[in-house]
């Protein structure tokens, strides 16, 4: 969806990190919406629009049918899905850019749960990476240096959106308002109860005790 946010912000002689601060999501965020990477919610939508006090179609462009139909319709942002993309904290989107890359490197025609794990080890300043640590695994040092950047815009395969859908649960039940990299895991990890034996199978190639990993990852949240 095309918009007008950045030239909008200029106007207003604001940053992207005021409107990060104002809205509460990252700045990361924001710059995604900027650049067309990912759409809003349509509650952001609103936010956004009301945080210049102006509507909607003064942002959003869509040439294909009116802006105002598209931002009440199904608002599908880069992930394919449901909720906002601003849901996530910078480090989770990270995860999820480098997922992608990985994808792609790889020859995959989608995002799978496999690739969610390669970005949950890519950075080890992250919680999630520090968990896997200590439950046995190793961080590849040559894969925290990669760019976040994202080559194209891979989608997430079911499996995948079925991670994601896991760990809003649990930041739901938490009362929390963003999803970081720990619950991330927390949907990988719950993957692994099911029949998705190939992610057992790389947790295990790991040397990940899973039980221990569980134990820690319920301290953590």
């Amino acid at each position: 969806m095309k918009n007008r946010l950045k030239e909008i912000r200029k106007e207003h002689q604001r940053s992207q990190a005021d409107i990060a601060r104002e809205l509460g999501v990252s700045r990361q965020a924001i710059n995604g919406f900027e650049s067309g990477r990912f759409d809003p919610s349509l509650e952001m939508a609103f936010k956004l629009a009301s945080s210049f006090d102006i509507s909607i179609e003064d942002i959003f462009i869509y040439e294909a049918q009116p802006p105002m139909q598209t931002v009440l319709g199904r608002v599908k942002n880069f992930l394919g899905f449901k909720f906002g993309f601003e849901r996530f904290n910078e480090q989770a989107i990270n995860v999820i850019n480098f997922a992608r890359q990985e994808a792609s490197r790889r020859e995959h025609t989608q995002v799978e749960p496999e690739d969610l794990f390669a970005g949950l080890l890519a950075d080890p300043s992250t919680a999630s990476a520090h968990l896997l640590q200590v439950s046995g695994a190793e961080v590849n040092s040559e894969n925290s240096s990669q760019s976040s950047a994202t080559p194209e815009k891979l989608k997430l395969s079911a499996t995948s959106d079925f991670v994601l859908e896991l760990a809003l649960q649990i930041v739901r039940v938490q009362g929390k308002r963003s999803i970081g990299t720990e619950h991330l895991l927390w949907g990988l990890l719950r993957l692994t109860e099911t029949k998705q034996t190939q992610l057992s199978e790389l947790f295990q190639a790991y040397g990940i005790d899973r039980e221990a990993l569980n134990h820690q990852l319920v301290e953590a949240l």
